[in-house]
């Protein structure tokens, strides 16, 4: 089957929010810095921190929120001329082939290079590690019964 589509801006960053907001050393770090935004409320509250001290701390998780919200995807975005361009993707029993308008050049990735398939309302991501996947809009897809083909395709392939 054959499918041909370009990323919207704006779903492309949630995609990327999402990717990166599960990632398991981010949860750890968000996590932390709930429990230390929490631990400050808790001691400003029993007079034990400042009130400085409880600004800087909100101010502080504040900013690295916004660094993973909105400079983390941005940043990640702009460094991908992938995201930028018009994708025809191919794909069959064997794997993908992938081709973008812009170069002939066309690559042959088998569906062992993948790990695994996570699928969104909007995205497939087929990872092949932990960091690098391919993002596919569900919205390329003619129909319904042609996504749902896609994803049994994919699952019977990836393990």
């Amino acid at each position: 089957m054959h499918v041909e589509f370009s990323y919207n801006k704006e779903d492309v960053l949630n995609a990327l929010r999402y990717h990166f907001l599960r990632r398991g050393e981010i949860k750890v770090f968000r996590n932390t810095l709930c429990i230390l935004l929490l631990a400050t409320l808790a001691g400003f509250f029993f007079r034990v921190v400042t009130l400085n001290a409880l600004v800087g701390i909100a101010a502080m998780t504040a900013l690295i929120a916004w660094a993973f919200w909105y400079v983390l995807p941005l940043s990640t975005y702009n460094k991908a001329a992938t995201f930028k361009d018009e994708i025809r993707l191919r794909y069959t029993e064997d794997g993908l082939l992938i081709s973008t308008r812009a170069s002939d050049h066309q690559r042959q990735l088998s569906w062992n290079n993948f790990s695994r398939l996570v699928e969104t309302r909007k995205f497939f991501f087929l990872y092949r590690d932990k960091k690098s996947f391919l993002l596919i809009p569900t919205s390329a897809f003619e129909n319904e019964d042609a996504r749902n083909n896609f994803s049994k395709l994919v699952k019977g392939k990836i393990n």
